[in-house]
């Protein structure tokens, strides 16, 4: 009977880690596909300039005639397309890593470069007394972070941040596709500014089409939380059925069915919390409050019905005596 029980509890589990992906899902794809890239919006469009200007040029055009607008900008190397350029003059989207941190605002106001590079990065590092650098050009990055696996982003691409003081602010403009995520007036004035034509990149459509396609998510979420519950009336039945076979009556059956239905609820909320911890440590979630809302919500659920159905075959059973 206790092997039952416990196959039932790992059913609950799985169901939650299940219902916890399929938020996941969501939430990935909620995030802008995370800028096949790096934490941009659906505003975000992207030019090509041509003319011989550097990185330093552009960036100081943008802080002096849109000091107060939210810009956030990634350049794709041309030639090395797991290079990126980031440089933004606000807090940026805090994105998961593996160790170490993500870009803050302090990072493009010194002279100082920074990277972050993802899991499987294909660019020469060296280790230095416990710091990391990336060596290119002859010049040293320190290592400031490793992203998290998740598919929508390339795993062997590395970023690194940029400012009119920083070395990588020297590099030309025409190596590198140019992402600007701003308001659409910003960026079509950047456009008209430099003669080119704002284009919206192919994550952004991806995105746009799909963003509202989350009806085969829901209706995983629906089906592992039948299981779940059907996994929890089944563990009530036997407990019931346990019960019914020490031959209880009265207040001491009473007492019995309260700790024991007390217990069961708090392994199932040890089962809950470890499906969270479980879910935040393997899976893309921009929100966790919301798995913590739908987990607590799932538990609820199963947890009700499992006492619903204690109350119901007690009840049929003193109506039969």
């Amino acid at each position: 009977m206790k092997f039952k029980k416990i196959i039932l509890v790992i059913i609950i589990f799985l169901s939650f880690l299940g219902i916890g992906s399929m938020l996941s899902n969501v939430q990935s794809r909620e995030a802008d596909q995370l800028l096949e890239a790096y934490g941009l919006s659906n505003n975000t469009r992207y030019i090509e300039i041509e003319n011989k200007q550097n990185v330093r040029s552009f960036l100081l055009f943008l802080q002096k005639k849109y000091p107060r607008n939210k810009i956030q900008v990634h350049m794709t190397c041309k030639s090395k397309k797991n290079q990126t350029l980031v440089w933004s003059n606000h807090d940026v989207l805090n994105l998961p890593t593996e160790s170490g941190r993500y870009f803050t605002k302090d990072d493009f106001k010194g002279r100082v470069s920074f990277a972050v590079l993802g899991l499987n990065a294909k660019v020469p590092t060296y280790k230095v007394q416990g710091n990391e650098y990336v060596y290119l050009n002859k010049k040293y990055y320190t290592v400031v972070g490793t992203l998290k696996h998740y598919r929508q982003m390339k795993q062997d691409s590395y970023y690194l941040s940029t400012s009119p003081k920083q070395p990588t602010g020297k590099l030309k403009l025409r190596d590198y596709q140019i992402i600007i995520d701003s308001s659409n007036k910003v960026i079509r004035q950047i456009a008209k500014h430099y003669g080119v034509k704002a284009k919206i990149p192919l994550f952004v459509k991806n995105h746009q089409i799909h963003q509202f396609s989350i009806i085969r998510e829901i209706t995983f979420i629906i089906i592992f939380l039948l299981i779940a519950s059907f996994s929890n009336l089944v563990l009530a039945f036997i407990d019931w059925k346990t019960v019914k076979s020490t031959h209880l009556k009265g207040n001491l059956l009473r007492n019995w069915l309260i700790n024991h239905g007390i217990r069961i609820l708090l392994i199932e909320v040890l089962v809950t919390i470890s499906a969270y911890f479980f879910l935040i440590w393997r899976t893309f979630l921009s929100k966790p409050q919301h798995l913590i809302w739908l987990l607590t919500g799932c538990w609820i659920i199963i947890s009700v019905l499992y006492s619903l159905c204690i109350l119901h075959l007690s009840r049929k059973d003193q109506n039969n005596a």
